[in-house]
């Protein structure tokens, strides 16, 4: 058996909606798979355990800028329902993800930083090659 080994990789990376890039307003963004499960348990007492395909969500997190003319929480809001799409380099890919524009926090706590975490609808990461 061949013993694989791992190149764990620190996650700095440009992150773009349609034309814009917004990394410097997002601390977090990451594609979420949550595949279904269940399972069926006969009469003797025997469970087959069964599992669907993956659905998927966009994790983002960041400050919220509703000042900066096209900042990212106003587009959010603006774009609230609409498909986006989010395009991101990571792990020698450019990865493509389709997902639905939701808005995000408005106001926080005072004396920190205004910031902002949501899970976007989104369909599979699609993955392209770097060359």
């Amino acid at each position: 058996m061949a013993k694989i080994a791992a190149k764990p990789v620190l996650f700095k990376a440009p992150v773009s909606i349609g034309t814009d890039e917004y990394t410097s307003h997002l601390s977090q963004c990451e594609a979420v798979p949550t595949q279904p499960t269940g399972g069926f348990t006969d009469l003797d007492g025997i469970t087959t355990p069964l599992g669907g395909k993956s659905t998927w969500v966009l994790n983002l997190a960041g400050a919220q800028d509703y000042e900066t003319l096209n900042g990212l929480s106003m587009f959010l809001l603006e774009h609230e329902g609409e498909e986006i799409t989010v395009t991101y380099p990571f792990g020698g890919q450019d990865w493509t993800v389709t997902a639905i524009a939701a808005a995000v926090t408005v106001g926080g706590v005072i004396n920190t930083p205004a910031l902002f975490s949501t899970a976007l609808q989104c369909g599979a990461p699609v993955p392209e090659p770097i060359v």
